[in-house]
């Protein structure tokens, strides 16, 4: 798949595993130090939680920036800046206690930086590929994304045994630099760049948003996946490496979620009328194998990784492709200031269900995530038969 302008498909490829590859072998970096450091979950699920907060308001202020910049330079900018904070992170990081301290502070200045990357990294795309390439383009994103997190979390575990966080973080650094050069060789479409649109104001955005009853119902359905997601990647960290204290054993749980996102877009062409809802109800119930078992938790998170992989692949297809061009970055900031603000939920609940309820926190968790997604169903279909009511015959 080439890009026109002369710039092939290569150079988004490499970009977004150097970015998704830094980026989650890092939290799994984050991860690990943090829990053998306290040997408890509460110490993560604060740093995760803190570093959503500054997410919830910087999406509307990414949204404009990209507006009125451009989804490549705020790509270019942001890992430029990443690769500046992991360098002088790794500086920093002279001794145990500055390690910890280090690694707390860094996650939340990466996650703000991030912001303005997956907005921009999200925006880019129909204005790279054809309308007819984006739902292709999703899922390669996401198969790579997906083998990001799985190289990264068994490579990083392995070369902790031979050499120090230190030095990963600095190497990690180092490739968000290159991350950077990549993104600036992007050759946006000429019919892109010719186009002369109307820039919209915010509340534009904010009425096409809540007169799209559709897309609403989508965002609630985000926000549940989402606060999954969160509740996961702190649970279950805590959950293998407490009862069988091995790194290698989350390595593989992990990998086992990862394969899950990465056959996504093959299942979705073997089920293609799989509906979000569907996969919103079927979420909850996966939820109730993450139990101390070796064999059901490994089931588990691999149909967890597919449900997930395959809500996003639709989720963000329909926004790019269903929405105005003008309106694309500012509807997908209104909708990452919610999801975003349900992870921070998501990382602080993750330690009181482990409090409450141990290892079948998730069990829990699964059965009112089941209540909550009938009501969101049962809302909007009401709403779509008063809409029919009202409709002049």
């Amino acid at each position: 798949m080439k890009v026109q302008g002369g710039h092939n498909f290569n150079y988004y490829l490499v970009s977004m595993a150097i970015t998704f590859f830094g980026f989650y072998g890092f939290m799994y970096l984050v991860s690990v130090q943090l829990i053998e450091a306290t040997g408890s979950p509460n110490l993560l699920g604060k740093v995760l939680a803190l570093t959503m907060l500054p997410a919830i308001v910087l999406n509307l202020v990414a949204g404009v920036l990209i507006e009125r910049t451009s989804p490549k330079l705020v790509m270019f900018v942001t890992d430029l800046l990443t690769g500046g904070l992991f360098v002088g992170a790794a500086a920093m990081m002279t001794s145990p206690t500055w390690q910890v301290a280090t690694l707390a502070v860094v996650s939340v200045v990466n996650k703000a930086i991030g912001v303005f990357y997956k907005l921009g990294n999200k925006s880019i795309v129909p204005q790279l590929f054809a309308p007819n390439q984006i739902m292709t383009v999703n899922g390669v994103q996401t198969q790579v994304r997906q083998v990001a997190i799985i190289s990264a979390s068994m490579i990083i575990a392995g070369l902790l045994i031979f050499v120090s966080a230190q030095v990963l973080i600095f190497v990690m650094g180092v490739a968000f630099l290159l991350s950077a050069w990549l993104d600036y060789q992007f050759q946006l479409r000429s019919q892109v760049d010719q186009q002369v649109a109307v820039r919209p104001k915010l509340a534009p955005a904010w009425r096409l948003f809540w007169q799209r009853p559709d897309l609403v119902k989508l965002t609630c359905l985000a926000i549940i996946g989402c606060l999954v997601d969160a509740v996961v990647a702190v649970f279950i960290p805590w959950l293998v490496l407490t009862t069988w204290h091995a790194k290698a054993a989350l390595s593989i749980y992990l990998g086992f979620e990862a394969a899950g996102i990465i056959m996504a877009p093959l299942i979705k062409r073997w089920f293609p009328k799989l509906t979000m809802p569907q996969l919103s109800y079927a979420l909850p119930l996966c939820l109730g194998l993450l139990v101390p078992l070796p064999l059901l938790l490994g089931l588990g998170m691999w149909l967890l990784g597919v449900l997930r992989g395959l809500f996003n692949l639709k989720f963000y297809t329909t926004l790019q492709m269903s929405v105005p061009g003008p309106f694309v970055s500012r509807l997908l900031a209104i909708t990452l200031v919610f999801t975003d603000g349900t992870a921070a939920l998501g990382a602080y609940l993750a330690p009181q269900l482990s409090h409450w309820w141990g290892s079948w926190g998730l069990v829990v968790l699964g059965g009112g995530l089941i209540f909550v997604t009938g009501i969101v169903s049962v809302v909007f279909r009401q709403h779509a038969i008063s809409e029919l009511e009202q409709e002049p015959e």
